[in-house]
């Protein structure tokens, strides 16, 4: 049987369209179903189709939710919706999740879960591989989004079985994978924090140096997590439920604490610009990185894997460096990690060995002196002059100019001329009529 066509905006049996007679622009958009072999429809009060198409996917969530519906009665999209609404909005990795789905809406769009075949699921593979050019963990964590959807309908009585969803990698592919950035050694610490030029960008350095702790766990770290009556740093936010991914209580170090001291708002974000959260920073990242003569290798991750070199070779307990590290020794459990910290002796050794490395840092600096705040600061927040434009020939300007009319995202555009997207936007900028 040829499948029918899914119509505009559909959610399970429901779609968009307008009153007979009310096909205007400014006319409202009902939800639309067939009832007793009638077409009924309710409005939703907006004329804007996507407004429409959300409200639509809202109501059909909250008020029809099928129960052990088989594979070719159930939209995948409906298993997307409530996996989002009911879980991963709550995530800790939300906005991940949210793209991560997102990705399968587009592909499955319109489509029942019993279309999710091993031939259909190589095909998804495929377009997740050349859509982004990622690789295979980040295409398996979007494979897993989708599969955790699925499963969830299950588990709630909605869909009866759902199919295998195949993963990429296999497991020993998995522990044989390189670690997210190479260990950084204490010279090209010392040259990559002398290489940065921003403010938030130093004071990431500078955190992940002294704590270990994942990029994420920094970027959210804010003011009322550092405990400075006990001189500890709890790189998990209230509120926050713990994951696999252990984010620890730790002793600050002192070259850390007065870096730590100087915010005292509690709600400010360490990493943030003019009173703003960061959202990346890894366009000035690779900048630092360029000027310090650091290869791609050496990635915010290295701070954490160097860092746990050093602790090694200078005879820490292991116990103390997987403390650091947020891996829990076997056997303890949540109220040590809580207590712990409190102890006098609580990672003593590791933090002895960071400071030992941050001393040999503060022998190879040239630009900087970490101890001396007000100065580093001063320096940090000159106003540096503006990046020249790259010049562009006439036939780039063209192309670019057709792909920007044609509705080319900009991340594709960025990623086709190997520029980062603030190029592009600058580009958008200098030329007013590529908008038009």
């Amino acid at each position: 049987m040829r499948r029918q066509e899914p119509r505009p905006g559909q959610v399970g049996k429901y779609w968009l369209s307008k009153k007979p007679g009310r096909t205007g622009p400014d006319d409202p958009w009902c939800a639309t179903h067939y009832e007793n072999r009638q077409t009924c429809r309710f409005s939703l009060g907006t004329s804007d189709f996507q407004a429409a198409s959300i409200a639509l996917a809202e109501w059909v969530i909250k008020n029809e939710r099928p129960t052990n519906a088989s594979g070719d009665a159930y939209l995948i999209e409906t298993a997307l919706l409530n996996y989002h609404r009911d879980h991963a909005q709550h995530l800790p990795s939300a906005r991940k999740e949210e793209f991560n789905l997102s990705l399968w809406s587009e592909f499955w769009s319109g489509r029942t879960v019993s279309e999710i075949t091993p031939a259909e699921q190589r095909k998804f593979r495929e377009w997740l591989a050349k859509a982004g050019t990622r690789g295979k963990s980040t295409i398996d964590k979007i494979l897993s989004s989708g599969r955790a959807a699925l499963n969830q309908a299950v588990a709630n009585g909605e869909l009866v079985s759902t199919p295998k969803i195949k993963l990429i990698e296999t497991k020993e592919e998995m522990r044989a994978r390189p670690p997210m950035g190479r260990p950084i050694t204490s010279a090209e610490t010392a040259k990559l924090l002398d290489s940065i030029q921003s403010r938030h960008l130093f004071m990431f350095a500078l955190i992940a140096a002294n704590t270990l702790a994942r990029p994420d766990a920094i970027m959210d770290l804010s003011r009322a997590q550092f405990d400075e009556g006990h001189n500890l740093l709890n790189l998990n936010p209230a509120g926050r439920r713990q994951t696999k991914k252990h984010r620890p209580t730790i002793p600050v170090t002192p070259t850390l604490q007065p870096w730590l001291a100087r915010v005292t708002d509690l709600g400010a974000r360490f990493i943030a610009v003019r009173g703003k959260s960061v959202q990346s920073i890894y366009n000035g990242w690779n900048s630092a990185r360029r000027s310090a003569g650091v290869d791609d290798e050496v990635t915010p991750y290295s701070f954490r894997h160097g860092m746990a070199r050093e602790m090694r070779k200078r005879g820490v307990p292991i116990e103390e460096i997987s403390l650091f590290l947020g891996h829990l020794p076997r056997g303890s459990t949540a109220t040590t990690s809580i207590y712990a910290p409190f102890e006098p002796q609580y990672c003593t050794k590791a933090v002895a060995a960071i400071e030992e490395v941050m001393d040999e840092v503060r022998g190879r600096m040239t630009r900087y002196n970490i101890d001396d705040l007000p100065g580093t600061l001063a320096y940090l927040d000159q106003p540096r002059p503006q990046r020249q434009l790259r010049q562009m020939p006439e036939n780039m300007i063209a192309e670019l100019r057709s792909m920007i009319k044609e509705g080319v995202a900009i991340r594709e555009i960025a990623r086709r001329y190997g520029v980062c997207i603030m190029t592009v936007h600058r580009w958008i900028k200098r030329f007013p009529d590529f908008s038009k």
